[in-house]
């Protein structure tokens, strides 16, 4: 079966790079500086398998119709032989990038990289790096000189200007994890330009990523109940990710963790947010950029259910707290859970003749 998650640490930690080649971009040139080769030693291949790793999520993709899609037969000319296909492919996948980003690019160079996950997976790492200003300097009798370095690569985050990882066989299933730096306030969260270059359509709408967003939300807290902090119950945090939904403007996974795990102890705080990461990880959420569309979650969705032993249900809305209810997260002494609900009025709703 395929899986759902994105890359996982493990996963992130066994790259390999088997290829690896970059061509060099100009904003004002229609055709790019091709290389034939590039040697990495072992520093600089670890420098890059950090940069892979860093990109590895993001939102997910299909190709819709892989005979005719340019960019996922070339990925896998080179997947089915990569010593015959690789610096000819990338060539024209960076040509390709270039046809249609030329006038909206930066300086730059375009990278294309065959990396191995776990000894036997192959993908391919497509990355359009921005060149960053670097400067050097030279200090002489306590004055300094600055001298511009150019041709750099650069740790910073923000060279990253565009990234896809392109997996052509039924591993995953996406057959793409795009993320783009230039996309703001994209409903797809990548430019229609870099869309139609991957030539792909997303894997799920805005709406089914918004109830994913609270299903495993809600389905963390349930599975992590005694983890949590013992004065907030489940359907709290369950509360919180409602509230970040309706009010993000896009989905962000880093701030939709920060949302959800509030808790003042701060060891606490960082292993909930860890367990958190690792489920959406595991369900495909992480990196995931959308409008959410809060409209699409149904009562049933949002709405706190809990049933006790003697077959008593209990339902609400919001925060427990805010209605007044009291359900501890663990037994007493005695195997006992102590609920209690303060109200000002009980209606009888037994509908029985």
């Amino acid at each position: 079966m395929a899986k759902e998650s994105v890359l996982t640490r493990a996963e992130k930690d066994s790259f390999q790079i088997e290829k690896f080649i970059f061509h060099i971009i100009f904003r004002d040139d229609f055709k790019p500086e091709y290389l034939d080769e590039v040697t990495l030693n072992d520093s600089q291949e670890d420098f890059f398998k950090a940069r892979f790793a860093e990109i590895s999520e993001g939102t997910q993709f299909i190709f819709p119709e892989k005979a005719t899609a340019s960019l996922y037969m070339q990925c896998a000319d080179i997947v089915a032989d990569a010593d015959a296909n690789f610096i000819e492919t990338s060539k024209r996948i960076t040509h390709d990038f270039l046809k249609l980003h030329s006038g909206t690019t930066t300086d730059g160079v375009f990278i294309t990289a065959l990396v191995k996950v776990n000894g036997s997976h192959s993908l391919i790492f497509l990355l359009k790096l921005d060149h960053i200003k670097v400067y050097q300097y030279k200090v002489s009798k306590s004055k300094a000189l600055l001298k511009e370095i150019k041709d750099t690569f650069s740790e910073d985050k923000r060279a990253i200007q565009k990234a896809a990882i392109i997996d052509v066989s039924d591993h995953y299933v996406w057959d793409v994890l795009a993320k783009d730096r230039s996309a703001a306030g994209s409903e797809s969260g990548v430019t229609d330009y870099f869309k139609k270059f991957l030539d792909v359509s997303e894997l799920a709408t805005p709406s089914k990523l918004t109830e994913l967003a609270l299903r495993l939300a809600s389905k963390w807290a349930k599975e992590n109940v005694r983890d949590l902090d013992p004065g907030q119950e489940p359907s709290t945090y369950k509360s919180r990710a409602i509230a970040y939904l309706n009010s993000a403007d896009k989905f962000d996974s880093e701030e939709f963790i920060k949302a959800i795990v509030y808790d003042v102890d701060p060891v606490r705080r960082a292993a909930l947010q860890d367990s958190l990461k690792a489920l959406m990880d595991e369900l495909g959420l992480t990196g995931q950029e959308f409008r959410p569309n809060p409209g699409s979650l149904k009562k049933a969705q949002t709405k706190n259910v809990r049933e006790t032993a003697e077959h008593v249900k209990i339902e609400w809305e919001g925060e427990a707290e805010e209605s007044n209810i009291f359900i501890p997260n663990a037994p007493d002494e005695e195997g006992y859970y102590n609920i209690t609900i303060r109200t000002t009025r009980i209606t009888n709703l037994d509908r029985s003749k």
